[in-house]
């Protein structure tokens, strides 16, 4: 399915994640020092997902919320969970073991989540103009930051 242009920015920010997550599954396979992933994983959280969350709660929630609200229970939850799994790799120990192995699964699931399910029914259930302006929102956020 072709992504409506209105959400095409968050679907950008999902290729970036999807990277990140393909970083973390490279270092983990290879045996690399987490350490330094540690401090990867809490940039990324606050550079990247931080904002992309609040786009998604704020332009996409709401239609969701609308028509489909196990569907947006369920992104507030993964935001949740992903969240606090960002906190246990800063409070833990920095091992493969711990929360740090566990945080590119819970983003690629996420990720795929969103793309497969949430963006499709929210798309179904926005009218083209409140795709059109959803769009426009989602562009200025993109665009002062």
């Amino acid at each position: 399915m072709t992504r409506s242009a209105a959400l095409e920015p968050l679907s950008h920010d999902h290729h970036e994640g999807l990277a990140f997550a393909a970083r973390l599954r490279r270092a983990r396979r290879d045996g690399d020092d987490p350490v330094p992933l540690v401090a990867e994983v809490a940039a990324f959280w606050r550079d990247h997902l931080v904002p992309h969350f609040a786009d998604e709660e704020a332009f996409v929630l709401p239609v969701l919320e609308d028509g489909a609200a196990p569907l947006a229970a369920q992104m507030v939850e993964e935001h949740r969970q992903i969240r606090a799994l960002v906190e246990r790799v800063a409070a833990e120990a920095p091992t493969w073991g711990g929360p740090l192995g566990e945080v590119a699964a819970a983003l690629a699931a996420h990720i795929r989540f969103e793309e497969r399910e949430a963006f499709p029914a929210a798309e179904r259930l926005a009218d083209a103009d409140a795709l059109a302006r959803i769009g426009h929102q989602i562009h200025d956020t993109h665009s002062h930051r």
